[in-house]
């Protein structure tokens, strides 16, 4: 593919970014996550369960406060949602991602070359993740939770599909027909931010069910009270 072409591709195909970062992010954002997700480049290797636990909540009302608690007692279910919460910490798009990704090209190659670079490294991580979660051993006695891990692992694998097309060769002959083929990216991509809140859902029953509090790094009561 000539660079002009590459370049004519990358200044549609930024809008379907811009697009697809906002799936990515939403579920994080509504959960009240007040910084961006972080991705660890340094290294691929699994990450480990969180080495400092939760203090047991001695309040009488202790494992009744559900999601909204800042502390929840120890359960197979909350290392469950501990584990998965620091892979989806580590692995998602950071917000320098998402700047590279929506910025203007400018028919500069150092800016494709950037989008190109970053829309790899975020479709390695989003299998990285999937992976992952497919990994994690699903507690006994715990309805719906085997469902939510597939389907959340699916959408994974589904995001990093969307962006390795974003940046697929391609042969076209016009301009429209380059622009159609990235709607229809963009197309899915709506469907997947449509997704991650059907999602987002799931994992706030999920939480209640079983007691379990926020993300720890992201619950902005949390970091409020702990002065974070």
């Amino acid at each position: 593919m000539t660079l002009a072409k590459t370049v004519s591709m990358m200044m549609v195909a930024a809008i379907s970014a811009s697009t697809l970062t906002l799936s990515a992010s939403t579920s994080q954002a509504q959960a009240g996550r007040p910084h961006s997700d972080y991705i660890n480049t340094q290294s691929h290797a699994p990450v480990a369960p969180p080495a400092k636990k939760f203090p047991v909540n001695t309040d009488p009302l202790a494992g009744r406060q559900g999601a909204g608690a800042l502390y929840s007692d120890q359960t197979p279910q909350l290392v469950w949602f501990e584990i998965f919460d620091e892979y989806v910490w580590t692995l998602l798009p950071s917000e320098e991602d998402k700047s590279v990704l929506s910025r203007p090209i400018n028919n500069e190659l150092e800016r494709v070359q950037d989008y190109i670079k970053v829309c790899n490294k975020i479709s390695r991580n989003y299998r990285m993740l999937a992976a992952n979660v497919r990994k994690l051993p699903v507690p006994a006695n715990s309805p719906g939770l085997a469902k939510y891990q597939s389907l959340k692992a699916d959408f994974y694998v589904d995001m990093a599909t969307v962006y390795e097309d974003l940046i697929r060769p391609r042969r076209t002959r016009t301009q429209e027909e380059l622009s159609s083929q990235v709607k229809e990216i963009e197309e899915r991509a709506n469907q997947l931010k449509i997704n991650s809140n059907n999602l987002l859902t799931m994992d706030m029953d999920l939480r209640r069910t079983f007691r379990v509090h926020q993300p720890k790094r992201t619950d902005a009561l949390r970091r409020y009270v702990e002065n974070k």
